[in-house]
């Protein structure tokens, strides 16, 4: 077979994908629309992109960002990590400084949901590249046919306990596809625990996840794996679902 061409299966799965894909896609604009909105926290060191706004400057916004996730992540003391020695919730990190935060909020501003999408070339510590080692790290990007300057890197895509299943976590997700295509990184990479279900919430939206990854990390009590999504795998129904998120996310809602 040659290289690249598809089994008849992977046809199959790829159809249902671009089927579910569109479905989720159609629930979650019609969310952002009248139930919540979705932010993308632009560092001061990145393009700005034109027809995005944002109300909150940087600095306080993830200083909001990393509260919000560490009592989340806390999980009632299961990570205690995440508790600081005065009591409140802290989760800073490196990663953090030039990176994109993806913010789901609702009507009066409250945090439902966010994901860091910080730019490989420009860490001292990927989280990735700490999990697989620098050996196989290096020969991932090999496979992946693509240098470090065109990958985005996922991390703490943390949704509130009582909005999972509201579609906060689908919204996140496809403003993350359209922040690849903004800042022509089209390939995203993760570390992704699968206790708790990051996993699945990637690979829902085709990410796939690399054979042999998986392994207990105890810091998080969770073991955790490595996904990969590559847009320029994407069959045309799902470029079509980010096309009509790219509108939303602009706030052109008379273009879906």
């Amino acid at each position: 077979m040659a290289r690249g061409q598809k089994t008849e299966a992977e046809t199959t799965s790829l159809d249902e994908l671009g089927r579910w894909m569109w479905e989720t896609t159609t629930l979650a604009l019609e969310n952002m629309r009248t139930t919540f909105r979705v932010e993308i926290q632009v560092p001061v060191d990145a393009e700005q992109f034109s027809g995005v706004s944002s109300s909150r400057r940087f600095e306080p916004a993830v200083q909001e960002i990393r509260a919000f996730r560490a009592e989340i992540l806390y999980a009632a003391g299961r990570r205690p990590f995440f508790r600081s020695a005065n009591g409140g919730f802290a989760d800073s990190e490196e990663a953090d400084t030039h990176a994109y935060h993806i913010t789901c909020r609702d009507k009066s501003g409250g945090l439902l949901g966010c994901l860091r999408l910080a730019r490989p070339d420009l860490l001292r510590s990927s989280a990735v590249e700490a999990h697989l080692g620098p050996k196989r790290a290096a020969r991932l990007v090999r496979e992946l046919g693509i240098d470090r300057t065109r990958l985005l890197e996922a991390g703490r895509l943390v949704v509130a306990a009582d909005q999972r299943r509201q579609g906060v976590a689908a919204a996140i997700l496809l403003t993350a596809l359209v922040l690849g295509r903004w800042t022509g990184r089209p390939v995203i990479w993760a570390t992704a625990g699968e206790r708790d279900g990051q996993n699945s919430y990637f690979t829902r939206f085709g990410s796939s996840v690399l054979p042999g990854s998986s392994r207990y990390v105890p810091v998080y009590d969770d073991t955790v794996c490595v996904v990969t999504h590559d847009q320029r795998l994407l069959v045309p129904l799902i470029q079509q679902c980010i096309g009509m998120a790219e509108r939303a996310v602009r706030g052109a809602d008379d273009q879906f």
